[in-house]
């Protein structure tokens, strides 16, 4: 929910498919549940999908601009899990050549207080952005689920 309050915050737009951007945060997690840090959790596998989906959807802007949110959750990952701060693994293959990346213990990266402070300012941010963007509201929560659409991104 932080990537997507953050974008939303940022770009202001209704016609973003938020939901697209959430599929681009997580896949990084997966790798973590996992319990490793590789490739999703790499600039070079953002920008990777990023030129990917630029190139294959050239002279397509309609294709591009729906699958660009993917990209974008990736890297948005990235900087809040605050994974630019690990050379190895963000600058991978440039500063670290480990082909299975770094292992993670999920329950002690979870509970080191970085991790905890991290973890609870996302249960804040969502909150915020559950209240920002009105989803107690059928119509918005609707707009989200079937569209992708934050319905008061514009207008606040």
């Amino acid at each position: 929910m932080s990537s997507i309050l953050g974008i939303a915050l940022i770009f202001r737009s209704p016609y973003l498919d938020y939901r697209l951007l959430a599929v681009g945060s997580m896949l990084p997690l997966f790798e973590t549940l996992a319990g490793f840090q590789w490739i999703f959790h790499t600039l070079f596998f953002g920008v990777l999908v990023l030129m990917s989906i630029m190139l294959l959807g050239k002279g397509r802007r309609r294709i591009q601009r729906k699958l660009l949110p993917i990209p974008i959750g990736l890297l948005t990952h990235l900087i809040l899990d605050g994974t630019w701060t690990q050379k190895e693994i963000f600058w991978w293959p440039v500063f670290g050549r480990d082909l299975m990346g770094s292992k993670v213990d999920r329950l002690e990266f979870a509970f080191m207080p970085t991790g905890l402070i991290l973890e609870i300012l996302g249960i804040i941010f969502a909150l915020y952005g559950f209240k920002k963007f009105s989803l107690r509201e059928q119509v918005n929560r609707s707009a989200f689920i079937k569209k992708g659409q934050l319905l008061a991104v514009g207008g606040n």
